[in-house]
């Protein structure tokens, strides 16, 4: 499970920035329902980011991308001069080369692990590897490049990891190099960026997506049917089958090269068709890609949720309200704080401000704002010192719109009406 994740200078972040789903200490409401207890940590099973358009709420997703493009951004011990590090710094200031900083925590089968790196473009610069006690911290490795000497300092608690500096490149993660060598702590970090996350955005062709296979499963669509049914899609049945579809070769075009072949799903929906007089008179196939963008969007949602089902997985949801209608997210978020998830967690940015009074705590809900200087800020809800003695009953989403907590986009007045008078004229 994810415990925190710390960014600075990487996209639109450049300051510090901390996430964190750790629970309030002071928080009682929705205890039992919508928090996690393990290890002596109490998690929010849900996060909800908000804030207006180019705020920088995707941008803290792609950071954690960022950062297991690092750890991956290894292939052999013979080829990894020429890989380059995904260094993508804040660029709207002087910059100097300046490092970008990673930390996050992981709670894995019981144990709290942090992993921290910070690297520029050529090399990593500081990286440490270390499980959390409740008395004490056990450092696996600390690993820092002595700008003096122009070489590496490392600190060992395995005699056998330092057997293998010497098998590592400036331009690769010491981490990397351990989970290669089948080091038992470090495979569990990179089986949870592998197998553990999800994203769910739009980058992606859904007809070659892995998981949407599994709709060929009887039992797997039954259960994405009913999600689809109680949200009120409509949808009576589904059929899904591989279909291959060529993909032509326009690197090597001008070789006699064959081909690609790729499989993908195709998928009907099976719609209930009417009379006139409303009589039901049997169904109608639409495929999905004549379908809406709405009901894409849940399909492939809904498949998520089936398949994530208390596996312990953190799922990312970005542009949450995009084609949905309010109540089904509402729908959807009742079910991410349901006693139903017990291991699941849920990381999801909106601008649906109505979302903000559904059944939240204030440690759940999260605020993006972008300062004058195009840095993005995020902090949290639970923040604001002065929230408790606001009455209960006061909608967040009415003193969120009235710029209590920031994070809203402000229109240039002067420039708004001149625009207009230009227009009229």
């Amino acid at each position: 499970m994810l415990v925190d994740f710390k960014v600075k200078n990487c996209l639109s972040y450049k300051e510090e920035t901390v996430f964190s789903m750790v629970a309030g200490s002071r928080i009682r409401k929705l205890k039992a329902s919508h928090t996690i207890a393990h290890h002596k940590l109490n998690m929010v099973k849900s996060a909800f980011i908000f804030g207006p358009n180019g705020s920088g709420k995707s941008n803290l997703f792609t950071a954690i991308k960022v950062l297991r493009s690092l750890l991956f951004n290894f292939e052999s011990l013979n080829n990894v001069t020429q890989m380059k590090l995904p260094y993508q710094p804040f660029q709207l200031s002087e910059n100097n080369g300046e490092p970008t900083e990673f930390l996050i925590g992981l709670l894995l089968d019981g144990e709290f692990f942090e992993y921290e790196v910070h690297y520029c473009a050529d090399k990593i610069l500081f990286e440490r590897f270390s499980k959390i006690m409740k008395l004490s911290t056990k450092h696996f490795f600390i690993r820092t490049y002595n700008e003096e000497t122009k070489e590496y300092e490392y600190t060992f608690s395995k005699k056998k990891h330092a057997e293998l500096k010497n098998y590592t490149r400036p331009n690769t993660a010491f981490l990397s190099l351990l989970n290669v060598f089948n080091d038992p702590q470090a495979a569990k970090i990179f089986d949870w960026f592998l197998n553990k996350i999800i994203f769910l955005d739009e980058s992606h062709r859904l007809s070659s997506h892995p998981l949407l296979r599994k709709l060929e499963d009887e039992t797997f669509k039954q259960e994405v049917l009913k999600l689809l049914k109680i949200a009120d899609f409509s949808i009576q049945d589904l059929t899904a089958r591989r279909v291959e579809r060529k993909e032509k070769n326009t690197i090597l075009h001008d070789f006699d090269i064959a081909d690609a072949i790729i499989q993908e799903i195709d998928i009907d929906l099976h719609y209930l068709s009417y009379d006139d007089k409303g009589t039901p008179i049997g169904t109608k196939t639409i495929n999905w890609t004549m379908d809406s963008k709405g009901t894409i969007r849940m399909l492939y949602l809904a498949s998520v949720m089936v398949d994530a089902h208390n596996k312990g997985k953190t799922i990312f949801i970005d542009e949450f309200d995009t084609a949905f209608h309010v109540s089904i997210c509402e729908f959807l978020m009742a079910i991410m704080n349901s006693e139903r998830n017990v291991s699941n967690q849920f990381i999801v940015t909106s601008h649906e401000i109505d979302l903000l009074d559904q059944p939240l705590r204030s440690d759940q809900i999260w605020f993006v704002n972008k300062s004058f200087k195009n840095e993005s800020e995020l902090y949290s809800l639970f923040d604001f010192a002065d929230l408790h003695k606001k009455r209960a009953d006061i909608s967040y989403a009415k003193r969120y719109l009235k710029g209590e907590f920031g994070a809203t986009p402000v229109i240039n007045e002067y420039l708004s009406k001149q625009y207009l008078r230009e227009e009229e004229q």
